[in-house]
């Protein structure tokens, strides 16, 4: 009964199925029919069993029927409210359906009644995150990570809590552990990538040139082809007075990007700066050029979220 947070994890890796796997997620479709079919007739027979209607209330949420499984997991703390189970998968299904506040007390309620439940602690840590609370969120994914320092998928949302609340140094420390555990972890290995390159931007801005670009020089063993990443590579360069280097950054933000306008304007200026006003020219006329649709490539990098898709 504890282990619908598990169960999620793996439902979303099914999901990355590839086209020629049809036949296994219809093995799946029909394996999850028959589960729930098994625990409706065991419920049915015994319908005051809090314990199975958990199991179909699991049961229901892996087959996508989300209001269904909140149905019967409410039931279930209606018959016995002191089962920890029953309360923190609620506040899973609550999570989902983005009832935050409600979802909090049930995860609350699943602690006070077992306070060693590591899905539910991780849970209530995440979504306080979540909720703008990381003061209060990180405390309970330490405390999970204590309980069983083994759970790396425990490491790697404590990880990505602190990304997220601006502590990139423990962000790293943590998603560090992680990849030594499982060096395939992409979700991970991205997620690094992503602090390396956010605390060196605190280093840039700190004018700590040297410390930033052993950040950058981390971040892009994970994100080699990231244009922003580049630029601020080039910056630090700048910084220390390598011109060579921050051109060879700059260039390849171009490369990646052709409208990259403030790497054209770095460009034009440096050109300018080593007495090569031909070269200058060009890469000023061509920022002029994208200067009208800047803002526009501006609005859509926004709208995909730096972060991406590990962070979702």
């Amino acid at each position: 009964m504890r282990l619908l947070v598990a169960l999620i994890l793996i439902l979303g890796l099914s999901g990355l199925a590839l086209a020629g796997e049809g036949g296994i997620r219809e093995g799946y479709q029909v394996w999850s029919k028959e589960r729930i079919r098994y625990y409706y007739t065991r419920v049915m027979l015994n319908p005051g069993s809090a314990q199975l209607r958990v199991l179909l209330g699991n049961a229901y949420y892996a087959d996508g029927q989300v209001a269904k499984a909140g149905d019967e997991l409410r039931r279930a703390v209606e018959l016995q409210p002191w089962l920890a189970a029953a309360h923190s998968n609620l506040a899973v299904v609550l999570q989902a359906q983005g009832k935050l506040p409600e979802a909090r007390s049930h995860y609350e309620e699943a602690l006070r009644q077992d306070s060693a439940m590591v899905e539910a602690r991780v849970g209530l840590g995440t979504l306080l995150c979540r909720m703008g609370l990381p003061g209060e969120g990180l405390p309970h994914l330490e405390q999970a990570l204590d309980l069983d320092p083994s759970q790396q998928g425990v490491r790697y949302d404590l990880g990505v809590a602190y990304y997220r609340a601006g502590d990139f140094k423990q962000a790293i420390h943590h998603l560090q552990q992680v990849l030594r555990a499982d060096s395939l972890n992409t979700r991970a290995a991205t997620a690094l990538g992503r602090a390396y390159y956010r605390q060196g931007l605190i280093h840039l801005q700190a004018r700590q040139p040297p410390q930033a670009l052993a950040c950058f020089g981390r971040s892009l063993e994970y994100h080699p082809a990231d244009e922003e990443l580049f630029y601020a590579k080039g910056l630090a360069h700048v910084a220390q007075q390598e011109d060579d280097a921050a051109e060879a950054a700059f260039k390849e933000v171009v490369r990646l990007e052709a409208g990259y306008l403030p790497a054209l304007q770095e460009l034009g200026a440096l050109c300018e700066r080593t007495q090569r006003p031909q070269e200058a020219r060009h890469y000023y006329q061509q920022a002029e050029k994208w200067a009208p649709r800047w803002p526009m490539l501006q609005a859509v990098r926004n709208a995909q979220g730096e972060v991406g898709a590990w962070a979702r």
